[in-house]
């Protein structure tokens, strides 16, 4: 792959690349829509990834051709804006937006970016490709950045730049990603456990299946959801002066029932009992408890479903199916829903069964045919400097 890459990148430019960088998508095991909220979250880094190559210009000039969507861009550092319509083009400008209005000491660069995250499945190709390229400049440009400081440099293109308000869940797992290991994080202090993921010895792998339903995050109801949040949360705090839905208990929740109304309490106990779900999935894993784990995961779609409404009606079947399969240890929506994919936790000597099934049962209902991925539990972002 890398040696293709850098064919490609001399092609283009006439020269050779000096860095190449790669970060990873990610799955999330538990813990959805709670990052926003500052709770508790379990992803894990994924064997596909974003590569970047790059190379030093002796200008302010950036050039960057994207080998995915076969389109190039080409702009100023210093005159930099972004599209009005969502383009992969706004998470590279963002990022030399912000390194430029932060007064980092960058010059131009010729970059080529490869990836074979699918978009749009919820595996968080936009947060690999932040990290990648955030990360390869890094190491470019001497810039001495912390782990962690890439994180939050990668979410904050993505709320400026691409309008998503998103947490900090799917930028922290692509830097900090290990190889056959979950991360149990804290989405408000940032403190982390590495929580290992005991699949091979239980004959258990990762199945993903993507609807082909294509949700766009910054024009679907993924930032009403986060407002709808943060009115609930407002609500506890000015009672009782909490600071996340953490420090909601049951209790605190049915007092405030007839304050929140429907919606919003519907929307908090989601939260509540998904953090709640996370902390009871990292004791399982710790002791291989995959059956605990198979109702919880079960348990988060029906809430999210249900209480959170993002999910869909493909969503919804592929769950249906999963619960009723003999093998299956877990199925439920992954990311921020209204479509994309469902993770799925099965027997490796199930999977094709699994599939078949799935196929035959959406011709049946008329949906389109799904993809599935197979994916293992791989490292964290990293730059390989070339010369």
């Amino acid at each position: 792959m890398e040696k293709e890459l850098i064919e490609n990148f001399i092609k283009i430019y006439g020269n050779y690349p000096e860095i190449i960088s790669c970060a990873p998508g990610r799955i999330n095991i538990i813990g959805e829509h709670t990052d926003y909220t500052l709770g508790y979250v379990l992803p894990a880094s994924i064997n596909k990834n974003i590569y970047f190559l790059a190379s030093k210009r002796k200008d302010l000039r950036v050039k960057i051709f994207s080998i995915q969507f076969k389109e190039g861009d080409s702009f100023k550092i210093g005159e930099i804006e972004s599209f009005s319509i969502k383009t992969w083009k706004n998470y590279v400008r963002g990022i030399f937006n912000l390194f430029f209005e932060r007064d980092f000491s960058i010059s131009g660069v010729n970059g080529l970016i490869y990836g074979n995250i699918p978009i749009g499945a919820g595996l968080s190709s936009s947060a690999a490709l932040e990290v990648s390229i955030i990360n390869g400049l890094n190491v470019l440009f001497d810039m001495e950045l912390e782990k962690i400081e890439i994180a939050c440099v990668a979410q904050k293109v993505e709320q400026d730049f691409a309008g998503v308000r998103c947490g900090i869940m799917d930028q922290f797992i692509s830097v900090f990603g290990k190889k056959s290991t979950a991360i149990f994080l804290d989405c408000e202090t940032l403190s982390f456990e590495e929580i290992p993921l005991r699949l091979d010895k239980y004959n258990l792998s990762i199945l993903i299946c993507n609807t082909g339903i294509k949700r766009d995050l910054a024009e679907t109801e993924y930032n009403k959801r986060r407002e709808e949040a943060e009115n609930a949360l407002n609500i506890f705090k000015n009672k009782y002066g909490i600071k996340s839905f953490k420090d909601v208990n049951s209790q605190i929740l049915e007092n405030e029932k007839f304050i929140l109304g429907d919606k919003l309490y519907k929307r908090a106990r989601h939260i509540i009992n998904e953090n709640i779900r996370v902390k009871r999935a990292v004791n399982a894993l710790k002791n291989d408890d995959f059956h605990t784990l198979r109702e919880l995961i079960f348990q988060s779609h029906k809430s999210l479903r249900d209480d959170y409404e993002v999910s869909c009606q493909e969503l919804d079947f592929l769950y249906e199916i999963g619960l009723k399969f003999q093998g299956c240890y877990g199925a439920r929506l992954m990311g921020a829903g209204f479509g994309g994919s469902v993770i799925i936790l099965i027997e490796e000597n199930k999977i094709e069964d699994f599939k078949k099934e799935v196929f035959k049962d959406f011709e049946k209902k008329g949906f389109k045919k799904p993809h599935f991925y197979k994916v293992c539990i791989s490292k964290g972002a990293n730059v390989k400097i070339l010369n």
